[in-house]
Parts: structure tokens; C-alpha cells; sequence
């Protein structure tokens, strides 16, 4: 993409929708798919002598926000009406704000583009935030019919958050990284569902180059309608790509908004980039500046949840798991859950023991077959018909070898369409190890009386044959025997005869 002694700079705002039933200023509902302009009322539509109400919910949700990316928390903050006219705006003006954000001077990490993921310490970069302030949505404009343009104003109102960060990611897959972390911290903390295709999460870019070593910021353009991770990274590599081919041949790169084209893969020129005067920010004169209490914020606080990094490193300190395997357990938060109640029940169980193999044999099972279902059939972890008591009771039956490896994933296939227990499903389907030395030695001793010009081949020498003996064995036993007695049985009676025809 860059190939030239320019750098990017880039910085990324993201429009979070939050998971509130109400609006922000009003109690009309916020659910996704309504009919058009059914979810509206007065206040949202801006109608004379309407007064806009503060959702509690949508503050609370600011601060968890800010304080799960270590971001400075304002006492007072003040609610500003940003003007611009478009047809989905039926006020005039956006209520957001402006000078005196809720949240500011944070920051995240992200993992370097070209980081190894199951390193112990993986590289990371830390991305500052500018700032995180409330804000109400617009609505939605229909351009589906010749000639027409239609407004459905159902989103007018819904609460966001905007993520502003600062000018430090310098490349696509910063900036991709940086969307998916942002996504998993909304995600965890349980405000904004993530949904990218429902535009749940937006993102518009900032972009701009530079000759490397220069501190000097250039012209920058924002692109819009980045509504996937795939788009954020495209778009990104097309504008670098387009700035440096305009200074290279002498060109003025121009401050404008772009809109990207994802089926053409490019940008093209939206309107021309607005500056804050232009919007006219003002206090607005309906709304209290907001006042965050020392209690309030303590509130907020002890209501957070273990954070991924803090999950991360206690699964590989308290579990002993590899790295690799904190780190796709703890992607999700509902997915952290599901490992940590499946190894809950499993140790109740096994009432201690080998605590380590047994996180790491629960880590497997979730990590092949759980999370291979969930890719398949999409949905959430809660969507699995395999719930953590009866994935810890197939993790008990393999650890104790009452199943081989490939009979777990047999009744683990067997459970997403059966409610029993999987001891059951295993006894239905004749899939239960047998590990008992006395059923199983008749037809080791039957193996090796049929096959004598084998057993003789072994003696002289050739050891390789224990596979085909204990192939026999597992064709000839009615059931599943424990391939390690076999094993064991065969070796022990084969070193008999040897030492019988030594003597």
C-alpha cells in the first residue's frame, strides 16, 4: 500500500448506538427493525414546546465506558446543540457535546499489526482518546426511489456514544485493530451490542499524510459509511494510496468528506469537510449541565466487569492455560462465561486432581467444537444446545477414558440435537471406553492364537506389527476398548513369548 517515504495518520471516530429501551431525551422505544416512523414522538421530532429529559441509563453507560479505557471522568459536563440541516434532522440541530465532553484523556491498547498473538508479552500499542461524549442519532435517509428521497426518523434520538481517539494509529490494520477492541470493550461491558451491519458501531476516519520523521499534520479527508472492519481497512489502504498518488505527481490533496464505495473499492467526494464553527455549538439552553457525584461514579465503578486484559492474564496464571488459549476464551465475554461455568461443575466433580489438565482439556472442547458450532450456526453462546453442566460431564467421561478422543466428538455431534446426558448418549451409541483388563485380554489372546506367522515376525524383531495387533483387537471387541490397555496387554503377553522362546 505505502511504498513511498510518506506515513498515515489516522484517527478514528465511532459512533456507538447504546442498548437503552428508551431514547435519550424521550421514552420512545429504541427497537432495530420498526416500521418507519413508528418509534417517534414529539421530542424526538423537535416539535414547539417539547423539553428534552436526560436518560439516566445513557450517562451510567458514558462512565463505564470511560472508566474501562482509563479515561478522566468530568464532574460537570454540558449538553451543546450542534446545527446543520439535513432532512433526516427535523430539529435543526443535533443535541451533543461539545467543549466540556463526559469522558476524556483516555486510551486503549491494541496489538501491533504484525504482533504474535500467543507470545507471552505480544506487542501492543497504546492509542489515545480525546475524548467520549453523549450524543443523540439522526435519522435515516431513503434514497430507494427515482427522484425521491424518504426519511424514516425511528432513530432519531437513540443514544450514541462518539469514541474520538487520537491522530496515532498509522496503518489500516491499526486502525481495523482498533475498532475490534473497541467492539470487545462495548461488547463486555454490556452497552452497545457491536452489531456493525444494524449500525450499531459506525466509524468514520480522519486521515492525512506525512513525510516520515515530519510532525507536521497534512490536509486531511474523512471517510464515512465504514460499516464493517474489512471496509475500515480497504478504505483506509484507497486513501493513503490516492493522497500519495496526488502529492507525488504534484497534486493538492483537498479537505473534503468522502464516502467510500465498498462494490467500487474506492472513495468519492461527499461535501466539503466542515469545520466546529460551522456548526454553531451552543450550551443548550433546555438541558442542566450534567453533574457526576463522587457516589455515583463509585457506583459505576463496582459495577464493572473483569476486563479481557485482567481475564486474560488470570486464566494463564490461576488455569496455567497457554496464552493462545486465554486470549480466544476471553475474546468474548459470554464466551469467558461459558468456559469458566463448564470448569466450575468439571472440578466440583473431580473435587481436585490435576486442576490444570483439566482447565486445559475444558479449553479444548470449547475452542474445536463449541466455538466451531457457533461459527457454523451464527448467533450467541447462549444459542449452543450443549449447556456447561453436560460439557463438563463429556470432559469428565474423556478425562477418566471413558471416552477415546474421537467418541467425545461423536457424543458432543450426538448432543446438539438430544437433551440426555452425554454417559447416555455414549451407552446408546456403544461409544463407552471399556478400560477393565479382563474384558478386554480373551480377544487379545484370540488375536494372537489367529495370527501366529505374525506373532512370530514380531519376535524376530519386527515391532512395527503392534499396530496391526491392536488393530485387530479394536475390530474384533463388541464396544470401544481403551487403545492404551490394549496396548499395554499386547506388549506385556508379546514380551512373554519372548522370553519363553529364550529360555
Amino acid at each position: 500500500m505505502l511504498h513511498t517515504p510518506y506515513e498515515a495518520v489516522i484517527g478514528l471516530e465511532v459512533h456507538c448506538q447504546l442498548q437503552t429501551a428508551a431514547k435519550i431525551f424521550s421514552p420512545e422505544s429504541t427497537a432495530f427493525g420498526a416500521e418507519p416512523n413508528t418509534n417517534v414522538d414529539p421530542v424526538s421530532l423537535g416539535h414547539p414546546g417539547t423539553l428534552p429529559v436526560l436518560n439516566r441509563k445513557v450517562l451510567t453507560y458514558a462512565i463505564r465506558m470511560g472508566l474501562a479505557t482509563h479515561s478522566s471522568i468530568a464532574e460537570r459536563s454540558v449538553f451543546a446543540r450542534k446545527h446543520y440541516f439535513y432532512p433526516d434532522l427535523p430539529k435543526g440541530y443535533q443535541i451533543s457535546q461539545f467543549a466540556t465532553p463526559v469522558c476524556y484523556n483516555g486510551y486503549v491498547e491494541i496489538l501491533l499489526d504484525d504482533a504474535d498473538e500467543a507470545a507471552d508479552e505480544p506487542a501492543t500499542k497504546r492509542i489515545g482518546l480525546t475524548r467520549i461524549h453523549m450524543e443523540e442519532d439522526a435519522g435515516k435517509s431513503l434514497h430507494d426511489q427515482p427522484q425521491h428521497t424518504r426519511v424514516d426518523y425511528n432513530r432519531c434520538g437513540v443514544p450514541l456514544l462518539e469514541i474520538v481517539s487520537e491522530p496515532d494509529l498509522r496503518t489500516p490494520g491499526e486502525a481495523r485493530r482498533y475498532m475490534e477492541k473497541i467492539r470487545q470493550l462495548v461488547r463486555y461491558l454490556g452497552v452497545c451490542d457491536g452489531n456493525m451491519e444494524e449500525g450499531s458501531l459506525r466509524c468514520d476516519a480522519n486521515v492525512s499524510i506525512r513525510r516520515r520523521g515530519s510532525r507536521e499534520l497534512g490536509t486531511k479527508t474523512e471517510v464515512k459509511n465504514l460499516n464493517s472492519f474489512r471496509h475500515v481497512e480497504q478504505a483506509l489502504a484507497y486513501e493513503i494510496d490516492r493522497q500519495v498518488r496526488l502529492l507525488e505527481s504534484q497534486g493538492t490533496v483537498v479537505q473534503e468528506t468522502l464516502l467510500w464505495d465498498a462494490d467500487r473499492g474506492e472513495t468519492r467526494p461527499m461535501r466539503s469537510k466542515e469545520e466546529a464553527h460551522d456548526y454553531r455549538y451552543f450550551p443548550d439552553p433546555d438541558l442542566v449541565p450534567v453533574v457526576i457525584t463522587d457516589a455515583l461514579l463509585t457506583e459505576v465503578r463496582e459495577s464493572l466487569p473483569e476486563m479481557p486484559e485482567a481475564r486474560r492474564a488470570r486464566f494463564v496464571d490461576d488455569y496455567g492455560l497457554p496464552v493462545y488459549d486465554a486470549a480466544v476464551l476471553t475474546e468474548e465475554r459470554a464466551v469467558g462465561d461459558y468456559y469458566e461455568d463448564t470448569l466450575t461443575v468439571l472440578f466440583k466433580r473431580t473435587k481436585g486432581g490435576n486442576t490444570q489438565a483439566q482447565a486445559k482439556a475444558v479449553s479444548n472442547f470449547v475452542m474445536t467444537e463449541v466455538l466451531r458450532v457457533l461459527k457454523e450456526q451464527g448467533g450467541t453462546i447462549a444459542d449452543v444446545p450443549v449447556e456447561p453442566k453436560r460439557l463438563a460431564d463429556l470432559v469428565y467421561l474423556r478425562l477418566n477414558d471413558e471416552l477415546s478422543s474421537s467418541a467425545a466428538q461423536e457424543v458432543f455431534e450426538a448432543m446438539l440435537t438430544s437433551a440426555e446426558d452425554p454417559k447416555t448418549i455414549a451407552k446408546q451409541q456403544n461409544l463407552t471406553q471399556v478400560i477393565d483388563k479382563r474384558a478386554i485380554e480373551p480377544v487379545v489372546n484370540r488375536v494372537l492364537r489367529e495370527n501366529k506367522p505374525q506373532v512370530k515376525q514380531y519376535l524376530s524383531g519386527k515391532h512395527g506389527l503392534l499396530g496391526y495387533f491392536i488393530g485387530q483387537v479394536m475390530q474384533r471387541f463388541q464396544g470401544a476398548p481403551d487403545p492404551k490397555v490394549v496396548k499395554q496387554l499386547l506388549k506385556d503377553k508379546l514380551k512373554a513369548k519372548q522370553q519363553a522362546a529364550s529360555q
